[in-house]
């Protein structure tokens, strides 16, 4: 989500000075892949870059395709193939046994492409579902689904694509009837610049656009700031709350939002919803006790605890003799993770920020967070 943010922010910059630049989004991509669906790269008109589509060696050929289409004005879908033996000499040595589809096209402030809405469902913090025609008579158009029901754009017969997809959460590329993929690849000496295949297609690609991952930390004591500081550089929307005036001050968490208020007010005022992941280290038992008791009562997805099990335990056993006897009973709590963070040794107050941070990356992904070496089944879902 930074990467989108930066490439939001330089696109803005683009059109706030009248210029244009160049978009590249992978669309597809087949076996082992250093990116999925929906990774960006801007091109800007001095051809700098920000974003990564690969892990850096897809990048340089990019670079001379997005010069054409700046010029062109006509988008380009390309198709990289790393499954054949011989990639290292003839293609760009992907190093992953996979194939990457990227769609090139010229984005300026009366074309934005799909930055448009991008921008504005990141800043409304909603999501929703873009089509895009890659090929056919209808190359380049756009139709998209914000989640609240709008519709927008002018590609027609893709409504109730698009619906299905975001109900299911799922992108991904269809065919039409008929249609076909005609891939001319690249080759030549060794040595020489190598250039991708061009795809002529008649597919729609359909992406699903998420809402930034909102991290709310209650209580601000030095402990906080890595874990703040981490969710800065993930592009995450964070806040920190405080019933102590002299922590919850601004300056000391830059880039999150910083409320001062007790403890029985703190859950109302962090707006905690269904796509909250909550932490709790005021450090402070009677406040822990009340925070727990309301995040509990919310639609928070994951609420963590520092400090150790048996003072949970304790917690919760308070709580299930007095205010939520009613709503707890003798069952487990599947939404509370106590002590806080996957089991990495952490010890520091950083590396006890990178435990948490890993294990709130791994609930929003519904993952269990072990060792990707014991996964039976590919590292990335089917669709992004």
């Amino acid at each position: 989500m930074r990467e989108l943010r930066e490439i939001l922010a330089a696109f803005a910059g683009l059109c706030d000075a009248g210029e244009a630049g160049v978009l590249a989004s992978v669309v597809r991509v087949g076996g082992s892949t250093y990116r999925r669906p929906g990774a960006r790269m801007l091109v800007l008109p001095g051809g700098e870059s920000l974003g990564l589509i690969s892990g850096g060696c897809l990048e340089g050929d990019l670079l001379e395709h997005a010069r054409d289409v700046g010029e062109s004005g006509r988008p380009r879908l390309l198709h990289y193939d790393s499954s054949d033996a011989g990639d290292e000499i003839w293609g760009l040595g992907l190093g992953c046994a996979g194939a990457v589809d990227v769609w090139l096209e010229r984005v300026s402030a009366e074309r934005p492409g799909p930055l448009g809405w991008l921008a504005d469902w990141t800043a409304r913090r909603c999501g929703g579902a873009i089509a895009t025609a890659l090929g056919g008579p209808q190359l380049g158009a756009r139709r998209a689904l914000e989640a609240g029901g709008a519709l927008q754009g002018k590609l027609a017969g893709q409504d109730a694509a698009l619906a299905r997809a975001l109900a299911e959460g799922r992108g991904g590329v269809s065919r039409n009837d008929g249609g076909r993929d005609a891939i001319a690849r690249g080759g030549g000496a060794p040595g020489a610049v190598p250039r991708a295949g061009e795809i002529e297609s008649d597919a729609v690609w359909i992406e699903i656009a998420r809402p930034p991952l909102r991290l709310a930390v209650f209580g601000a004591g030095p402990d906080a700031a890595p874990l703040l500081r981490i969710a800065r550089e993930l592009g995450w929307d964070a806040l920190v709350v405080d019933h102590r005036a002299a922590f919850a001050k601004p300056e000391r968490f830059p880039g999150a939002e910083v409320l001062h208020c007790e403890a029985a007010r703190a859950v109302r005022a962090a707006r905690v919803c269904a796509e909250t992941h909550c932490v709790v280290m005021t450090h402070h038992y009677p406040s822990d006790r009340t925070l727990l008791r309301d995040l509990l009562r919310s639609e928070a997805p994951y609420i963590a605890a520092l400090g150790p099990k048996q003072r949970t335990e304790q917690l919760l056993a308070e709580l299930r003799a007095g205010e939520l006897h009613a709503e707890l009973g003798d069952a487990p709590q599947a939404r509370l993770f106590a002590p806080a963070g996957l089991d990495i040794g952490a010890d520091s107050p950083e590396q006890i920020a990178l435990a948490i941070a890993a294990e709130v990356q791994a609930v929003a992904a519904s993952r269990s967070g072990g060792w990707l070496r014991e996964r039976s089944g590919p590292i990335h879902d089917a669709a992004a």
